[in-house]
This record gives C-alpha cells, structure tokens and sequence, in this order.
C-alpha cells in the first residue's frame, strides 16, 4: 500500500500493496481497496465496502455514508463496486437503507462532479452520471445509461439499458431502454443518440409518435425486426406482465 503520511488507514482495511492512498484520506474497517486504485485527496472509505481493481477516486469523493432516507437503515448493508471506475471531485455512494441490502455498481462507470448514488441502487456497466446527477434510492440503471448534468431518478425508477435523462429532468416512472426522455414531466423525446438506428427510430415513432392507442402500438411493434427492439418491447410489456403475475 502507498499512503501518504498524512492519510488514515483502519488496520482492518484490507488494501492491495500497489493501491494509492493520497493525503487526507481516510479508510475505514471493513473496506477492501483492489489492485490499482488511486484515492487521489481527501477521500473517505467507510464500510463494509468493497472497491475493485483501478478505480480512480477524485478529492472530496465519500463512500459509504448513510443513506439520505427517513427511515432508519437496517443493519448488514455493504456497497460493492467494480473496476475501472472514474467518481471525479465530491462524487458520493451512499450506503443501503434495506437490512442486508446492496448498493452496487458495476465497472467502467464515470460519475461526475458532485453526483450521488442513493441507497440500495443498482448500476450497471459504462454508465455515465452527470455533474449533480442524483440517483434516488432503489433507483436500477441498465448498462450504458446516460444521465445528463442536474438530472435525476424519483425512487423506484428503472431505467433500461441505454436509457438518456436530459439535464435538469427527474423521471418518476421507468424510463425505455435506448430512449431519451426530457422535461417537466419526463416524457420520452426519441432515440438515444448513442443507439440511433433505423429499426429504432421507427420503433420510437410507432409508440411514441403515431398517436395509436398504447396496446396497438405495441402490437404493430411486434412485427418489426431487431434484437433492440425486441429489448424495448420486453421492456414497455413488462408492467403488465408484473401485474398480471401479481
């Protein structure tokens, strides 16, 4: 382990002999720090947490403070997160609020400046959490989600794998795999740019910009082809599916 002189390292931390703990930082009991971090400055640890290999850790970046909920958290919560992750200046993960819980996240993520991930969220892979971006607690994101600056889950939210939030737009409800939604009231605006193709775009004007009724434009979405918008259309039955099962 490299520390600087001036960093606090609980002896029940369990630190890779090549990870590098800057100044001021402080690491807590049952921490693990994988091969290759960098906690850069001023970085807090606190467990149980569990940290990947060549994450990279700005100033100011807290992991594992308590969860911002009414509720009092239940014991047995830990945070586990992947490799290759970037949480820039004044990031925070908080802890879960659910017994036994997990707040986890996944690899090759950037969280940016001032972000937060709430309790017992999940985050997939390639994610990318703009500057005061806020996930609020339970929130699910698929792999490759996008989160523009200021924007924001309502808790319970799920949002598929590619899914955009516009700056300054917090969804309440799921937000579709590969699509974008943005205003006051969160409403799908079209096709993540990242994931335009055809097949897409088609499938966003049948559902979103024909007009028909919900059911019929699901229908007509069945017939067209690709493995998307086969994903999509899982996706936007799903709801029913749930309630039906329940």
């Amino acid at each position: 382990m490299k520390a600087h002189a001036t960093a606090l390292v609980d002896p029940r931390a369990e630190v890779a002999p090549d990870a590098e703990i800057g100044p001021y930082c402080v690491v807590g009991p049952g921490v693990k720090v994988g091969a290759g971090c960098r906690l850069i400055a001023r970085v807090i640890v606190t467990g149980p947490a569990s940290l990947g290999e060549r994450n990279v850790l700005h100033p100011n970046v807290v992991i594992g403070n308590a969860p911002q909920a009414v509720q009092v958290p239940g014991p047995g919560g830990r945070i586990e997160i992947g490799d290759d992750n970037v949480f820039r200046e004044a990031a925070t993960v908080n802890l879960p609020a659910a017994p036994g819980g997990m707040t986890r996240i996944g690899s090759r993520n950037r969280f940016h400046a001032s972000s937060n991930v709430g309790h017992d969220c999940t985050v997939g892979n390639g994610v990318v959490l703009g500057s005061f971006g806020a996930l609020s607690g339970r929130t699910v994101l698929g792999d490759r989600a996008w989160l523009e600056g200021s924007g924001g889950t309502g808790e319970d939210v799920t949002v598929g794998r590619g899914g955009w939030i516009q700056s300054h737009c917090c969804p309440v409800s799921d937000v579709p795999p590969f699509m974008g939604v943005g205003g006051d009231l969160a409403e799908v605006r079209g096709v993540n740019p990242l994931f335009r193709t055809p097949p897409l775009e088609r499938a966003f004007e049948i559902v979103w910009g024909s007009g028909l009724p919900r059911a019929e434009a699901l229908r007509r979405l069945e017939k067209e082809e690709g493995t998307e918008v086969a994903e999509l259309l899982a996706f936007l039955l799903r709801p029913a599916r749930e309630a039906a099962d329940g």
